[in-house]
């Protein structure tokens, strides 16, 4: 495949209302999504956007909000289902995962969030924190010397971008600037990527057995994993009985 040729899948998520449907108008350059500042009316599905964004050819999956999960902040296989269903169906591979968040407010619910992606693809597919909301910072970047430290773990250490994504301001030029810039660098590298996410959940259930992963998190997957198997039959049941 060439550089002419290659298309770089990213996904967009996080907690409603951290402004994912802003960051992806800021990628595009141009108003794409729908962006209300009412978390009561945000993205309630996962929805693709195709963009060329300076000559790089991108599919962005913006995957509807997580919402605050239950008593011990656990997840089950139907809150995964209603947000990756369309990119499995899609069957689609994932380059890039951005994970936003508020730079105004990390909370336990952002940051176990965050933890349960990192388990699940971090090894598979490379995230990006992107940290919006900023613009009141005199530097953007400021925002993470003060609290990037304090992220703890691996979130720590992940590679990110600060932004703001409100438009008609000077720091979103500057804002969409570096996010370009960091999707080139994995556009260039994509080969090395490009991963089945339906594969990289696989690849998940397979550590989680081998390590010896907490009963829930190994249960989430095996059910999420059951559920795609049933989605697959679906389908080829709708197929056969329409022939």
């Amino acid at each position: 495949m060439t550089m002419d040729d290659a298309v770089l899948t990213v996904m967009v998520l996080g907690e409603i209302g951290v402004g994912k449907s802003s960051v992806v108008n800021l990628i595009a350059g141009e108003n794409i999504a729908e962006v209300s500042p009412n978390a009561n009316v945000c993205t309630r599905r996962t929805i693709k956007y195709d963009a060329t964004v300076e000559l790089m050819r991108m599919h962005i999956w913006e995957v509807s909000g997580f919402n605050q999960p239950g008593d011990g902040l656990k997840w089950n296989a139907t809150d995964f289902m209603e947000r990756l269903g369309p990119l499995l169906e899609a069957k689609a591979s994932v380059d890039t995962i951005l994970f936003c968040m508020r730079g105004q407010k990390l909370t336990t619910v952002t940051m176990r969030i965050f933890e349960l992606i990192d388990d699940i693809f971090g090894q598979s597919i490379p995230i990006v924190l992107v940290i919006n909301h900023l613009e009141r910072e005199r530097e953007m970047e400021d925002w993470w010397e003060r609290n990037g430290h304090k992220l703890g773990g691996s979130m720590s250490r992940t590679k990110h971008v600060c932004v703001t994504g409100l438009q008609q301001v000077e720091k979103s030029r500057k804002s969409r600037a570096n996010l370009v810039a960091l999707l080139r660098s994995e556009y260039t590298s994509r080969e090395c990527t490009n991963v089945p996410l339906e594969s990289a959940l696989e690849d998940y259930l397979d550590r989680s057995r081998q390590s010896g992963s907490s009963r829930d998190d190994t249960l989430l997957t095996m059910e999420l994993l059951g559920q795609i198997k049933y989605m697959h039959l679906s389908r080829f049941y709708r197929v056969v009985s329409l022939k």
